[in-house]
């Protein structure tokens, strides 16, 4: 799981993705002349073996204790300023959809807001909100280990079998936590092998709505039942002296990739540029570039064939804990009769939605769409995950006006949502004790998350917010705690701007809050 540091050192790994692109293009060529396969590249977050550590919550500023009511002379005011804070960036855009309400629900200022429009990550509001309503704060997803029988005498007669529900935090530390219990346990040998149960969802790895183009970056992973370490492996780049290659390690090793290609050192005061390009052939990969001496570099890439290759590092894992499986891994749907052996509970979905919104984690929400598939229709998939957002939002009365979703996490361009849903969203959450308004998940302006990098200045402590970004898209949404009228919540989209949109709504919000 990522850090908020994870997050900004991103930025300097996307300026390498023109580099990286071209390095896999070649490789392209290289294969097609050899064996006709395709190419491309990328890099991913956190170390697998940093524990799981769900984004913590900073306090909220305090809302007024006795707010004013709006006047209408107010009400002018406000949208006199806000209508002069959005002009340089509406000059130009293509769509936009912009709302502002009361705690209450009324409307202080709206501007196309029922039109749908790009939101990006702002959509991510409405998987936390359908989840938290229809699954709980305290749901909590189960990975388990199991058998047909219980092992006996030190040996595990069978298989065993790592069975997913769709856990987007499991980490393969946690796999080698369970392997060492079975050792403390007594077990020492498996007649049958590791086989993997991620029949809870169905569906492609990969939406097919997504930009092809970021195929191979991190924050593009697939999505699995068995989800493991975000679906993505870490290599570990060590410097050595200049001129000789650099030392490459696969965390967590289990033999299930391969790579090819050296990483040359080079000179201390020279930039570092490591390149993992992921190749035709599945979960093989292509290394070259640069490190500077005494420098390690952490690169993360997606991988693919999740189930199959869980089963590797669980296999591998078990062996060093002194575990012998006696056959190579599988993937299968496990018994309906089964002793459980090892129960992975996850953190609370409160605690995951905390980490999902303030570092915009995008594995997460496609992880938790289908789970509302699963958990409400009982079919862990897109179709059935977003027709339990729908269905939901109806039962709410919030307004669905322009909406079309066809992922959680906001990648797809072909997403459509407006600002009116998105702040009826943010204020019916305002009445839930469990979701206090999303005031504890959502990043402080200025201070945390995402929004650390926002130069609030009257807002400043005042603000919690979601941002979105695509290309072209600029989106925020959350709550401001104004001056004399408590909370209010606005939802900003902007689309195609030849301007500064994400300078209008820091200004935008700066001057809700003076009110």
């Amino acid at each position: 799981m990522n850090s908020s540091k994870d997050f900004g050192n991103r930025s300097r790994r996307l300026r390498r993705a023109r580099k990286r692109a071209r390095l896999a293009f070649a490789a392209l060529i290289l294969i097609a002349v050899c064996w006709g396969a395709f190419a491309l590249l990328r890099t991913r977050w956190q170390p697998p073996s940093t524990p799981v550590a769900v984004a913590s919550a900073s306090p909220t500023a305090a809302p007024t204790p006795v707010p004013q009511p709006w006047t209408n002379a107010q009400i002018a005011q406000l949208r006199s300023h806000l209508e002069t804070d959005f002009a340089p960036a509406l000059a130009g855009a293509s769509h936009w959809s912009l709302c502002v309400m009361d705690a209450r629900g009324h409307l202080l200022y709206v501007v196309n807001a029922r039109n749908g429009v790009e939101a990006a990550s702002v959509g991510k509001l409405v998987i936390a909100s359908a989840a938290l309503d229809l699954l709980g704060a305290n749901y909590r997803y189960h990975t388990v280990l199991a058998a047909a029988t219980a092992p006996q005498g030190g040996t595990l007669d069978g298989d065993l079998w790592l069975i997913g529900s769709g856990d987007p935090s499991l980490r393969s530390t946690d796999l080698a936590a369970g392997a060492r219990q079975l050792h403390r346990g007594g077990l020492q040998r498996i007649t049958g092998g590791v086989m993997v149960d991620a029949s809870a969802f169905r569906g492609p790895e990969i939406n097919p709505l997504w930009n092809p183009d970021d195929a191979n970056e991190d924050f593009q992973a697939p999505i699995s039942a068995i989800s493991l370490d975000e679906d993505t492996i870490e290599f570990d780049v060590r410097a050595t002296t200049p001129g000789a290659p650099a030392l490459v390690h696969e965390n967590p090793w289990s033999g299930a990739l391969s790579a090819s290609g050296d990483v040359t050192t080079v000179a201390e005061d020279d930039d570092p540029d490591v390149i993992v390009a992921a190749l035709g052939t599945p979960n093989h990969f292509a290394l070259s570039g640069s490190i500077p001496e005494s420098d390690i570099e952490q690169t993360w890439v997606p991988v693919h064939g999740i189930p199959r290759y869980a089963g590797a590092v669980l296999t591998q894992l078990l062996r060093e804990h002194g575990i012998a499986p006696a056959h190579s891994p599988g993937v299968g749907v496990a018994p309906a009769s089964r002793v459980i052996v090892w129960d992975h509970p996850s953190a609370s979905l409160q605690a995951l939605e905390r980490h999902m919104l303030y570092l915009s984690d995008n594995h997460f929400a496609d992880q938790l769409l289908r789970t509302l598939g699963l958990v409400v229709d009982g079919v862990g998939d897109d179709a059935h995950g977003l027709a339990a957002e729908r269905a939901d939002l109806r039962r709410r009365g919030i307004p669905a006006d322009g909406m079309h979703l066809v992922d959680g996490s906001g990648l797809a361009h072909s997403n459509r949502l407006s600002s009116l849903t998105i702040a009826s969203i943010l204020v019916d959450a305002l009445s839930n004790g469990n979701e206090r308004g999303f005031f504890d998940l959502l990043p402080q302006g200025g201070r945390s998350g995402t929004l650390k990098g926002y130069h609030f200045t009257s807002a400043l402590g005042r603000v919690r917010a979601k941002t979105g970004h695509l290309a072209g898209v600029s989106a925020l949404a959350g709550y401001v705690v104004s001056r004399k009228h408590g909370i209010v919540a606005f939802a900003f989209m902007i689309d195609g701007s030849p301007g500064d949109p994400d300078d209008a709504m820091v200004s935008a919000v700066d001057g809700i809050s003076d009110f």
